[in-house]
């Protein structure tokens, strides 16, 4: 092949994918009221090359086949190959087939409504999953209408990406970037604008690299706990997606009656990575339940974790005999009625009391009491 064949050859691939690309291969279609639609048979070369066979558009109705034209509605086009509905409505939905000689191909078209409160609808999603720390990627781009487009607006979560000026996502993936996008097409036909909708569900997946599991906390727990009651235990791990985490809970007797194993739960951390915990339920606890080791254990391709709980008995608070407690309330009792006599009699009998300290010390104050009486008739 001569090198410049090469780029001919190259575009005549390029242009045979596109057209493949924009082919209506499923037999059951989905679409939406009120956006333009378009149902396009892929034909065989055998069938481009026999260019004398009629080509017609049919809606199969209960009473027979209704064949289509460009005068059955101003909603309808017909270009050969591909039935276009500008736009298509509810009352649209049903078969369709086109003949051409002797060969048919049928659809069953089902017209959808949108929700109300949102700019998509679930039966028209395309999931993508890309790992955190990767490229992620939104082309807004239509293979068939691609040519008509007038402008593009890119959503998420049906809010609008601001300070998006083209309609092309391309970043490093986060686990805040999950979500729906839409691609928002704006067609002009005929002097009318209309709008395509298409939407990718992205989902924000770990990093596919293992992780030996790891248990948190330490390795050996001290419960303390009161007979009688109930007591939960919670063990938690990071693990892999695979990986398992289970409680020994089997003595040498059997298992007890009055421990239960509940189901645990698995959340992805903002790290991506997955933190999974499992819930041992005690109730009743009694003496066979008391320093006796519970383990819980994490298991993967890469390595085990083990770590374990015993519960130790809660100690009662040390309680004060009844005799020596009424004794001792009896006491402080007297102890606060004899205060309070000593502070009535001092308040009484104080000048008394005064006259007696001076009499007890053996000190004559009698001088300056008279300077005192003196003074205190001349301000009177």
């Amino acid at each position: 092949m001569h090198r410049r064949e090469i780029p001919l050859t190259l575009l005549v691939l390029m242009f045979i994918s596109t057209s493949e690309e924009t082919c209506t291969s499923r037999l059951h279609i989905t679409a939406v009221e009120g956006e333009p639609f378009y149902l396009k048979y892929c034909s065989s070369s055998s069938e481009r090359e026999n260019k004398t066979a009629t080509i017609k558009w049919y809606k199969n109705e209960s009473h027979g086949p209704l064949e289509l034209s460009s005068s059955s509605s101003p909603r309808i086009i017909l270009l050969d190959y591909v039935l276009e509905f500008w736009p298509v409505h509810w009352n649209d939905s049903g078969s369709y087939s086109i003949r051409m000689g002797n060969d048919t191909h049928d659809w069953k078209l089902n017209v959808i409504r949108r929700p109300k409160h949102s700019c998509f609808t679930e039966k028209q999603i395309m999931s993508k999953s890309v790992e955190v720390k990767k490229s992620l990627q939104v082309a807004c781009e239509h293979g068939y209408y691609q040519k008509l487009v007038n402008r593009t607006l890119l959503y998420k979560n049906c809010e609008k990406i601001e300070n998006n000026q083209n309609p092309f996502l391309k970043k490093i993936a986060e686990f805040k970037d999950q979500g729906y996008y839409t691609c928002m097409f704006f067609l002009l036909h005929n002097g009318k604008l209309f709008n395509v909708t298409k939407t990718f569900n992205i989902t924000i997946v770990g990093d596919n690299s293992n992780i030996i599991p790891a248990l948190l906390g330490p390795k050996l727990t001290h419960v303390k706990v009161e007979l009688g009651k109930e007591v939960q235990l919670n063990c938690s791990a990071l693990l892999n997606e695979k990986d398992v985490i289970y409680w020994n809970i089997w003595k040498k007797n059997g298992k007890d009656p009055n421990v239960h194993e509940e189901e645990g739960t698995r959340i992805r951390t903002s790290e991506g990575k997955r933190l999974a915990s499992k819930i041992l339920r005690i109730e009743n606890v009694n003496e066979n339940n008391l320093n006796f080791s519970y383990n819980c254990t994490a298991v993967s391709e890469g390595g085990i974790d083990t770590k374990s709980f015993i519960l130790l008995k809660k100690e009662d608070p040390v309680d004060i005999p009844g005799h020596i407690f009424t004794r001792g309330m009896i006491v402080a009792v007297l102890i606060s009625v004899v205060v309070v006599c000593l502070v009535t009699v001092g308040a009484i009998y104080r000048v008394d009391l005064v006259l007696f300290y001076r009499h007890f010390l053996g000190r004559d104050e009698t001088l300056t009491d008279i300077l005192a009486v003196e003074v205190f008739h001349k301000k009177n």
